[in-house]
Order: structure tokens, then C-alpha cells, then sequence
């Protein structure tokens, strides 16, 4: 067995939460200092010293930013995977719908229609606060050109919305639907910057919806 192929096992499996905590944030010294506490909880009577406990620690994560498991890449996977879900199930029940794939098209569909009144630079801003997942699809299909659209009133906007709906989707409905969710997961000063770049008769939209407005 190599030396690699034994860190990971150790890491899969001794010390799976420091391992996946050190994938989520990069951070090897508190990874260190976790599995080195972990170390002294089970040495337990034994001899043995901090420093030894420690030495021990950080034999055992040194390899670990040159070792990316078949386990990590799925746990980040499914990380990804669940923040897309959540999102989703919040579009589901903010608009009533008993299925993913539609809480996907009325997403889709307001997001685009957003990102395409978007200059550049805050297009950017914007997807920065996006699931990894959810930032593909909105990215999907765009070119920086002849950005942002002009889009002169509500009428304008909502037809760029229909555009990506099934027939029968109300696209006012699903827009509203959607900002009150995007209000929830994004910060409020990114929402105000998205805001800011849409004409006045379109701000009200947002005022609409934080009014509760449906």
C-alpha cells in the first residue's frame, strides 16, 4: 500500500469530519488541530503528550491537499447537489409546485431574464452568490455582447421571461415568486445593486413583492 492510499484510508475513515471540514475550507492548521483532538480523546489513559499528539496530527494531514478521494469529490458532489435542492424546494413551495423540474424552468427563466438586463461586471457580482450548480444554468446560453438589453417596462421584462416557460406559466406570477426567494438567499446589498440596474417602472417589482404582493 502506498503512502498515499494510507492517508486516504485514514482520512475516509478515522477522520472523516476534520477531512471533510478541511475540504470545505481549505484550512489544513484547524484541520490539523481536529484530528490532534481527536488523537488525545482516544489515546485516553495511554502515555503520551500534546506534542506527540500533535506530530502524530500533522503526519497524518500533510498529504492531504495532494490526496482528493473518490470520496471527497463525491462529498463536494453532493454538497452541491443538496444547495440545489434547497433551492428548488423554496421555489416549489414559494409558487406551489409539487414538482422539481418546474421550480427549474421558473428559475431559469426569471434568472436569465435578470442576468440579461445585467451589465457585465455586475452579471459577475450577481453569480458569485449563486450554488455552484444554479451558476451554470445561469450562465447557459450567455454572451457578454450587446449587454445589458434594454428592457423599457414590465411588459418587456415579463416577455423575456415567457420566452423560457412552458405555455400557461403565468411569467408575473413565477417573477415575483422568484424574487421573494432570491431576496431570502441573496444579500440585500447585491439585491440593491441588481435593482439599481433596472428602470424605475421595473423597481417597483421589488417593492410589490416585498410587500407580499403575489
Amino acid at each position: 500500500m502506498n503512502k498515499n492510499m494510507k492517508v486516504s484510508t485514514v482520512a475516509r475513515h478515522a477522520y472523516t469530519q476534520p477531512y471533510a471540514d478541511y475540504l470545505r475550507s481549505g484550512n489544513l492548521d484547524e484541520a490539523t488541530r481536529q484530528v490532534a483532538h481527536q488523537i488525545y480523546l482516544n489515546r485516553g489513559n495511554r502515555p503520551g503528550t500534546q506534542q506527540s499528539d500533535w506530530e502524530e496530527a500533522e503526519r497524518i494531514t500533510r498529504e492531504w491537499p495532494d490526496t482528493i478521494t473518490e470520496a471527497s469529490q463525491a462529498h463536494l458532489f453532493d454538497k452541491a447537489l443538496s444547495k440545489t435542492r434547497e433551492w428548488l424546494k423554496e421555489v416549489e413551495q414559494e409558487l406551489g409546485y409539487t414538482n422539481p423540474n418546474d421550480a427549474y424552468r421558473a428559475l431559469r427563466a426569471v434568472l436569465h431574464a435578470l442576468r440579461d438586463r445585467l451589465p457585465v461586471n455586475e452579471c459577475a457580482e450577481f453569480a458569485s452568490q449563486l450554488p455552484i450548480m444554479i451558476m451554470g444554468m445561469y450562465y447557459s446560453g450567455w454572451t457578454p455582447a450587446n449587454k445589458p438589453e434594454k428592457v423599457r417596462n414590465l411588459d418587456e421584462f415579463l416577455d423575456h421571461v415567457a420566452e423560457q416557460l412552458p405555455q400557461g406559466m403565468d411569467p408575473l406570477r413565477i417573477t415575483r415568486g422568484v424574487i421573494r426567494v432570491l431576496n431570502a438567499r441573496i444579500s440585500a446589498g447585491e439585491m440593491k445593486d441588481v435593482r439599481r440596474n433596472f428602470p424605475e417602472k421595473l423597481r417597483d417589482l421589488w417593492t410589490e413583492t416585498a410587500n407580499g404582493r403575489r
